[in-house]
């Protein structure tokens, strides 16, 4: 469970997100490579640079899938053919995954985010964008967000990072006896991992305070997830807790949000055997629709409903 909890294993779980089986005016034309439907086609960003996209579907707004750390376009194979039947919808592997050329040296969630603005911009892939993020994919939207406010027309977050997170859940570790410290890693032990400064990404997305009334849709998993090392009851409720309280935190960046639990998923709520893609679907095409139409979102209970949801707003 502490795998999708705490940053410093994010290569293991939260974002690591690797589930377990069971362009402004005036801005100069660049040549792109064609972007197709299918695995993907490598697009130069520029700099002796390439990412890989994969969009399918036509219309607007474009949905721009961002996945959790470790994560790629594969993390949203259940979600992005439903979703292109509806409007454009692109996924990508970040730097150094898949086929995409990694930045060399150290880079930050800064220079994620300007990777995504430039392959966009490369692609002919104009705003506005409903931003999609899981888990560390969660934190660079928020960012992309509130850097181009302009170009944002929805953000929906699926199980995604909180705010200062390994500042937050540092403290219940301390407060743990030795033998549960000696099983479970410490929160932000390590904050550079696979070349990614994930401090200073969570220190950039600390400074995000508010989304304005950017249509704006939270996805909490109802369920434990089986990786990580066991945790004794009392742990596990208080880290639950915490979890929680930072999803309606998430929540409440936007005047204009709502907020469902996914009863019957682990941290992979858009992953079939995982979690529950339906409601990811369901998730963004109301934000689309709100961001398409110019008007806020229906209640929760308007757009989730069933035994397998509960709305927390």
């Amino acid at each position: 469970m502490l795998a999708v909890l705490l940053v410093s294993v994010v290569a293991a779980g939260c974002g690591g997100d690797q589930p377990k089986s069971q362009g402004g005016k005036g801005a100069k034309t660049h040549t792109a490579a064609p972007v197709t439907t299918g695995p993907g086609m490598l697009v130069d960003i520029g700099g002796g640079r390439s990412l890989s996209l994969n969009c399918s579907g036509s219309g607007s707004p474009t949905i721009v899938l961002e996945a959790g750390f470790g994560g790629g376009m594969l993390d949203w194979v259940d979600v992005q053919p439903p979703l292109g039947r509806t409007t454009r919808t692109c996924s990508y592997d970040r730097a150094g995954l898949g086929s995409s050329l990694p930045i060399p040296g150290v880079h930050d969630a800064s220079d994620e985010i300007n990777d995504l603005r430039r392959l966009l911009h490369h692609a002919h892939i104009g705003p506005p964008y409903v931003l999609v993020g899981h888990s560390y994919g969660g934190l660079l939207v928020r960012l992309f967000a509130d850097a181009h406010p302009n170009e944002t027309a929805g953000v929906v977050l699926v199980e995604s990072m909180g705010q200062n997170q390994d500042r937050r859940f540092l403290p219940i570790w301390q407060a743990q006896p030795a033998r549960v410290r000696r099983a479970l890693p410490k929160p932000g032990a390590n904050p550079v991992e696979k070349g990614v400064d994930l401090r200073a990404g969570q220190a950039l997305a600390a400074k995000v305070s508010t989304l304005g009334d950017t249509p704006l849709a939270v996805i909490t998993r109802g369920k434990p997830d089986d990786g990580g090392p066991p945790l004794p009851p009392s742990v596990r409720r208080i880290m639950d807790r915490l979890w929680v309280t930072m999803q309606d935190e998430l929540a409440a960046l936007s005047s204009d949000h709502v907020h469902v639990v996914a009863l019957r998923s682990n941290h992979f709520v858009q992953r079939l055997g995982f979690g529950q893609p339906n409601v990811v679907v369901r998730a963004v095409r109301t934000v689309a629709h709100a961001a398409r139409t110019g008007t806020r979102l229906p209640p929760c209970p308007r757009v989730f409903s069933g035994s397998g949801v509960r709305c927390r707003s």
